[in-house]
């Protein structure tokens, strides 16, 4: 996965840009451009948008997985 690439993710996921720059303490504008690839993020802006692409792509999955109830009853 690629910077830009993990915006598109979390964007689909529901964040906005300006909630994915608050996380990573960029500028809105930062993050739009390098949804675009208009720049080249810095390797930790990079890093730490992939991580936060990852940890929220793991979340959703976890949300969705199946309740497991017990069998015993009350």
């Amino acid at each position: 996965m690629n910077p830009s690439d993990a915006i598109a993710s979390l964007v689909a996921g529901g964040m906005t840009e300006q909630a994915i720059a608050v996380e990573l303490n960029v500028n809105q504008t930062t993050i739009n451009r390098i949804r675009r690839q208009v720049v080249t993020p810095s390797y930790e802006t990079g890093k730490a948008l992939v991580d936060l692409a990852i940890k929220a792509e793991r979340k959703a999955a976890r949300r969705k997985a199946p309740i497991r109830r017990s069998m015993a009853t009350p």
